[in-house]
């Protein structure tokens, strides 16, 4: 993702939720076929809050600033996690760029 993009709105797809199923926490995509295991998506540890937090609302710089409040974390580690993470949800289709 362009570092540039501080400004920049994600929100989850509609049809994608988030479940905890034992240990593990999964995007589902409820609209694909459910039996194709390529479309389930695991997510850990900050991934679960940074999916949260993509609400259509925030700007990825509050989503970072959350992340580092919550988490002993640096701004430019917090940044660069936060990016590497929404562009693979946006590669997988599980979130989309607002204008």
């Amino acid at each position: 993702m362009d570092r540039g993009t501080a400004d920049t709105v994600f929100a989850k797809r509609e049809g994608v939720v988030l479940r905890r199923i034992a240990d593990e926490h999964l995007l589902i995509p409820i609209r694909h076929d459910v039996t194709d295991i390529q479309a389930i998506y695991a997510v850990m540890g900050v991934g679960v809050r940074i999916w949260e937090l993509l609400d259509g609302r925030r700007t990825l710089n509050e989503i970072r600033d959350s992340i580092v409040e919550r988490y002993a974390v640096s701004d430019e580690a917090a940044w660069a996690d936060l990016c590497a993470f929404v562009d693979h949800l946006e590669e997988r289709g599980l979130v989309e760029r607002l204008p």
